[in-house]
């Protein structure tokens, strides 16, 4: 994994702390709410989520959109960040020329949320995307997440070999149920804890609240 600049370092931190700053009355602000998030939640607030309301130089492309940063806990115990990625917000994300996410050109897949490693002794979650391990770290379960199905790394593998339990909380249609039976070939101790048919981690978390989460995997 290439390592980042001090240069590139400070303007991932200063782009995270700018839109961070956008974010209250945004229409990121009117979408994080609509996926159960809302503003006044702490542990939501130390993701550092973002607007970009007035893009850095090189993010204009991301204006708009809500800024996801990938953050790390630095030598000296204060947070840093690796990459940010972005999130399309207008209705069913019909732009011609983007997906619903982005990321910055070369960029390689990273996992989100490795904070959920090094606090958490005995048990791990992974969930495919950002939003889905913020909705399942809300409800009590520490998670990680994965930027889509086709983008686990064999490098990501061993951090989690030493958990007792790694659940998976898988998506509940076909490439949610595949991606979870591959990280069950790679890692030994996993537990797949499937959704609802047709549902992900955040629309159940939205419909049956935060309790029901954890109940899955008791």
């Amino acid at each position: 994994m290439p390592k980042l600049s001090d240069v590139q370092k400070k303007f991932l931190e200063t782009a995270t702390s700018q839109y961070r700053e956008s974010l209250p009355g945004s229409p990121a602000e009117e979408y994080l709410a609509s996926r159960g998030f809302q503003p006044d939640n702490t542990a939501v607030g130390k993701f550092r989520l973002g607007y970009v309301a007035d893009p850095l130089p090189g993010h204009e492309m991301y204006r708009g959109m809500l800024a996801i940063p990938y953050l790390r806990r630095s030598p000296d115990g204060l947070w840093t960040v690796v990459t940010m990625r972005f999130r399309c917000i207008q209705p069913g994300c019909e732009h011609p020329t983007h997906g619903k996410y982005m990321s910055s050109p070369g960029d390689p897949p990273r996992l989100f949320n490795t904070l959920a490693l090094i606090d958490n002794d005995d048990t791990i979650a992974i969930t495919e995307g950002e939003i889905d391990a913020i909705s399942a770290t809300i409800s009590g379960i520490p998670a990680v997440g994965v930027a889509g199905v086709e983008t686990w790394k064999d490098h990501f593998t061993e951090p989690f070999l030493g958990y007792e339990t790694v659940f998976v909380l898988a998506d509940g249609d076909d490439p949610g149920m595949k991606f979870a039976h591959n990280l069950a070939k790679k890692l030994p101790n996993v537990k797949i804890i499937p959704m609802s048919p047709g549902e992900d981690v955040n629309s159940e978390f939205i419909k049956d609240g935060l309790e029901s989460l954890k109940e899955k995997i008791a």
